[in-house]
């Protein structure tokens, strides 16, 4: 299986809604009821009981949803640009990360932020890890010996970020 993203613009829904319903035709795309029974981790990584050697993600942000499927540890997260304080740079990068957004337009805090959420949803650690104890700068993070690569996708306004352990993946916007 690749790993595939499908996002959805809610139009007059909200997001969590058009995540839920990219959730719903991704697994459907992909042999899957779309009422399959779903549990989640101690830290909140939500998984299909009946389907193990599948795993999920899911974001959303204003009116935009988004489901990630692959067949190894994925995380999928999506953001709107919208204006920010400068300390939460100074609070969840690295020196080096803060350094390199200075020279850049604001709104790469965001692509940066993408990035570093869906890493640690890939890993199921959520914000339990450190923000700032990794770097997103460059397409390939390795960790513990895993190459977790990177793919974005532009959407209206904002940043559609993938992290898993595929080189290749596909997107699909509904």
């Amino acid at each position: 299986m690749k790993t595939q993203v499908y996002a959805l613009f809610g139009g007059e829904k909200d997001g969590k809604t058009a995540a839920y319903r990219a959730e719903r035709a991704l697994f459907v795309a992909n042999g899957i009821p779309a009422d399959a029974e779903q549990a989640r981790t101690v830290l909140g990584k939500p998984y299909l009981k009946d389907y193990p050697g599948v795993q999920f993600n899911l974001s959303h942000s204003g009116e935009w949803g988004a489901c990630a499927l692959s067949e190894t540890a994925v995380g999928v997260d999506v953001e709107l640009v919208r204006p920010l304080r400068q300390q939460v740079a100074k609070r969840f990068f690295t020196p080096v990360e803060q350094e390199w957004l200075s020279k850049r337009p604001a709104e790469e805090f965001f692509r940066l932020w993408t990035r570093k959420e869906s890493f640690t949803k890939a890993l199921g650690k959520g914000l339990t890890l450190p923000l700032d104890s990794f770097s997103v700068l460059d397409d390939v993070l390795f960790r513990d010996g895993i190459a977790w690569y990177f793919h974005e996708h532009p959407i209206g306004g904002g940043f559609l970020t993938l992290c898993c352990q595929q080189s290749e993946a596909e997107f699909r916007i509904l």
